[in-house]
């Protein structure tokens, strides 16, 4: 990777392209982010996720418009049928929105105003060129001379067209069209649950629901699936009280071939989604049943949330992991979920893509080579995908499975950490 601007592709224009995107952008490179969906507006999309180290981290250096956009947890409590708390656990947090973080990121990349973001900051002369491009599905990645070209169909206005790109990154999510070219023997396959999703803003809720789970990660056990609920930036991104949503998620167990995994993942037209069902789209007699499954299962302020949800959206759960990251001698890099997919109880999601994008920063500024690159972010995917599983397995599996489940997650903490001596040895 020359020290001229380079001509970069990013396929797909989440918060893991954005980030990436952000990042090259400022060390004066051009970049072409490819977005599958036709709209810049990403309405009903009210998914609650954590903040980690590198994330806020990210935020810090990049993040032009140095304004709040996340919520302090002091930790996380278990609540009773009762209401009443069992144990709280110190575990400082810092809480956020996918639709605070996704707008906060366009407006640093593109200068996309927007009511989370309406005065977005100024472009310097250094930075390289920025291009959102909508309605673009990616449908072949190539090598040849040197360059990658990717192929895409435009929805927006019809017909196909092709980039010659210096860097490909390939950040196009859990569903990753790219590495389903590159890999297409890798699967996700179905971990046995599913997450129930919804939001209800702070003002609608009780008095004493609201008290319950003022600034906590609250959590309510059942036997194989549980329940959490903390609360995350509002509709508009506000962080103040009252226009704040609390956001839950509900992890429960349905066999992939039951007739009920069918009933809820298949949306009020009749269509049948394998991996998510999107805000708006869930068929009412499915929801009302889940409603009084709520209210006759789970502790009080659970069930009003779930009650007062208005558009619910669910989630299969799944993980996986790319055996590569870097491709076509280095030209084409995987990322974010596309690299590695966790299964969602850890909420790490944005931290490896904020993660991956920093030591993305050190390689392109010759710190470090590609090499030890995707050496770190495989190492980090894999162990986080690991834990991810030991905490599902814990709550919705149990027994053996669960045991099975630490052990490969220790040997392989085991592994990189004997790996580290050995290269500081050396």
């Amino acid at each position: 990777m020359g020290e001229k601007p380079m001509n970069v592709v990013i396929v797909g224009g989440s918060l893991a392209g954005l980030m990436n995107g952000i990042m090259m952008k400022r060390l004066g490179h051009n970049i072409h982010i490819l977005e599958q969906n036709p709209s810049s507006i990403r309405s009903g999309h009210a998914a609650g996720i954590r903040a980690g180290p590198q994330a806020q981290e990210f935020f810090r250096k990049y993040d032009l418009l140095q304004q709040p956009y996340s919520l302090d947890c002091p930790g996380i409590q278990f609540i009773n049928r009762d209401s009443k708390v069992k144990r709280f656990l110190k575990n400082p947090m810092c809480m956020t929105g996918w639709t605070t973080l996704y707008y906060r990121l366009r407006a640093n990349y593109d200068g996309f105003a927007s009511v989370y973001c309406p005065e977005p900051p100024t472009v310097t002369e250094k930075e390289g060129k920025a291009v959102y491009d909508l309605g673009k599905r990616v449908t072949n990645v190539s090598y040849q001379d040197g360059s990658v070209m990717v192929a895409f169909d435009d929805s927006i206005n019809g017909g196909s067209g092709c980039l010659v790109a210096d860097l490909v990154i390939a950040a196009d999510g859990s569903s990753s069209a790219v590495r389903q070219l590159i890999m297409p023997e890798l699967q996700r396959p179905y971990a046995g649950y599913v997450a129930w999703r919804g939001s209800v803003v702070e003002k609608d809720a009780s008095e004493e629901t609201k008290k319950i789970f003022d600034s906590k990660f609250t959590i309510f056990k059942m036997p194989r699936n549980y329940i959490l609920v903390y609360i995350i930036p509002g509709l508009d991104g506000s962080l103040k009280p009252g226009e704040r949503l609390l956001n839950f998620v509900w992890y429960y167990n349905c066999a992939e071939d039951s007739q009920e995994f069918a009933d809820i993942m298949t949306d009020s037209d009749g269509h049948r989604h394998r991996n998510t069902l999107p805000p708006g789209g869930m068929c009412e007699k499915v929801w009302a049943r889940q409603k009084a499954y709520a209210k006759s299962v789970l502790a009080a302020p659970f069930a009003e949330l779930v009650e007062k949800t208005t558009e619910p959206f669910i989630s299969s759960v799944s993980d996986a992991i790319a055996p590569r990251a870097s491709f076509f001698d280095g030209k084409l890099l995987l990322v974010g979920d596309a690299l590695a997919l966790f299964r969602p109880h850890i909420a790490l999601s944005a931290n490896q893509a904020a993660m991956n994008a920093l030591l993305l920063e050190k390689v392109l500024k010759k710190e470090m080579k590609l090499s030890e690159w995707e050496k770190q972010v495989l190492q980090y995917g894999n162990a986080q995908r690991l834990l991810s599983i030991v905490t599902g397995n814990f709550a919705q599996v149990g027994g053996l499975t669960f045991i099975l489940s630490v052990v490969r997650y220790l040997l392989v903490l085991i592994g990189h950490r004997f790996d580290r001596l050995l290269s500081t040895t050396s």
